[in-house]
């Protein structure tokens, strides 16, 4: 099965100023919003409704950029990059105790 593209938020300082503002306004009706669906409704019903809010807000987040979508490939490389600081992490820990060093390789077929 193919990786699907995933959306993340923008860090706040990659927004712009009316972007942070539109974004704190929205994100107060919608915490108005979830709280008052919790008070007038069963739980149940409250929960399906609090869904259909946050796939409006991200949809509106989305259209309005505070969300970047991320390719499969930008999080293959992101997680290779998370990787090998770790195992350097993991590398200087086993020379402190004299241990042999990891390396990563790329398993050919």
């Amino acid at each position: 099965m193919p990786l699907e593209v995933v959306w993340r938020p923008k860090r706040p300082s990659a927004l712009t100023d009316s972007q942070r503002a539109d974004k704190l306004q929205k994100d107060s009706e919608y915490e108005i919003a979830v709280m008052n669906l919790y008070a007038t409704l069963p739980r149940e019903q409250a929960i399906a409704e609090k869904k259909k809010l946050w796939d409006a807000y991200l949809e509106w987040a989305k259209a309005n950029g505070l969300y970047e979508e991320v390719t499969p490939e930008q999080r293959l490389a992101e997680a290779e990059a998370g990787l090998v600081a770790q195992v350097e992490q993991l590398n200087l820990i086993r020379a402190e105790l004299k241990k042999p060093l990891l390396e990563i390789k790329e398993k050919v077929k």
